[in-house]
């Protein structure tokens, strides 16, 4: 065996594979989104999660998504200028701020969403729908197991 066959090649790694994939979507994304609502991807991310998850606290949210707290606070405040979230404080736990999509957020979200899912409808289209759920769930399943790893 050479050298060179014996180096670690990045580029056939699958979590390298995962990462360019997931960063390629979503710069093909936000090439749609970003200019028509002045939203950047971990923005998009954000009111995605929230859409699924609400009503949730931002420390919560931000656990979710893996996102520190700078990053937090600045999409939970291009969110807010832009009227696309609303938050209020948690009568239970008056530190604890609560957000929900705000009516124009939620306009802004299927929008977006609906692009999501056509982008990934046109990935998976050269492969048959048996194997498209194979994908998904071996995805699922590698997600899984990461996580227990972690």
């Amino acid at each position: 065996m050479s050298e060179q066959e014996k180096l670690f090649d990045i580029r056939e790694w699958v979590p390298y594979q995962l990462w360019r994939l997931s960063q390629e979507a979503g710069y093909i994304l936000e090439d749609y989104y970003g200019e028509k609502y002045s939203l950047r991807g971990e923005s998009w991310r954000f009111m995605a999660m929230l859409a699924s998850s609400a009503p949730i606290s931002a420390k919560r949210l931000g656990q979710s998504l893996d996102m520190d707290q700078v990053q937090v606070t600045r999409a939970l405040n291009k969110l807010l200028d832009n009227g696309y979230i609303s938050r209020r404080t948690d009568p239970r736990d008056r530190r604890k701020v609560i957000l929900n999509l705000s009516s124009r957020g939620t306009e802004v979200y299927q929008d977006i969403a609906g692009k999501a899912k056509d982008l990934e409808t046109r990935m998976l289209e050269k492969m048959p729908k048996g194997e498209q759920e194979n994908f998904k769930q071996a995805l699922k399943g590698l997600l899984a197991t990461v996580e227990r790893m972690g």
